[in-house]
């Protein structure tokens, strides 16, 4: 998948928005799920053997490209259920069929004040033969809340641990 599907694949995501997170619960209609957020400078990450900066260097790439969910209340909290889409693609420098990839996971309260955050480790296999593949994220962070508390106003975010070579190359890309 070249830059541009990449963009095409994170626009497709701007778009979504929370589309899909809604309490399971009817009764629970005014109790609203939180926001859930893929950073925008972490959601592609591009690999590339030690020393390597061109095409020809190039691991693999991958990007965060979609989520759905909902959340579940209980006297506990809120417990927010999110699928993660990934999708991957081969570069001509990967030896053997499998990229592996750490993603995140933050939980902030509605003054945007970081909670927790989860380091995540996945590995996407290549199919012999296929450039492209992907894989689903099942995640399900917890919020606690007093009883009668809202979690409307809290945020999730996601993104790629990225190392700050890495960042700087979205960044750049993002500008070119």
């Amino acid at each position: 998948m070249g830059r541009p599907a990449l963009l095409a694949a994170g626009a497709v995501l701007a778009l979504s928005g929370c589309s899909g997170m809604g309490p399971t619960n009817p009764s629970d209609a005014a109790l609203a799920c939180p926001k859930v957020n893929i950073v925008r400078d972490l959601q592609e990450v591009t690999v590339f053997r030690p020393g390597g900066k061109d095409l020809t260097d190039l691991e693999s790439r991958a990007a965060l490209t979609d989520y759905t969910g909902n959340c579940e209340y209980t006297s506990a909290g809120v417990t927010v259920n999110v699928n993660v889409y990934l999708v991957a693609e081969r570069g001509p420098a990967l030896k053997g069929d499998v990229a592996k990839y750490q993603y995140f996971v933050a939980l902030a309260q509605p003054d945007d004040t970081l909670v927790s955050k989860a380091y995540f480790d996945t590995d996407v296999t290549f199919v012999p033969g296929q450039p492209r593949a992907g894989s689903k994220e099942e995640l399900a962070p917890r919020i606690p809340l007093p009883k009668d508390g809202n979690a409307k106003d809290w945020k999730v975010y996601l993104g790629f641990q990225l190392t700050p070579e890495q960042l700087e190359f979205n960044r750049t890309q993002v500008k070119k």
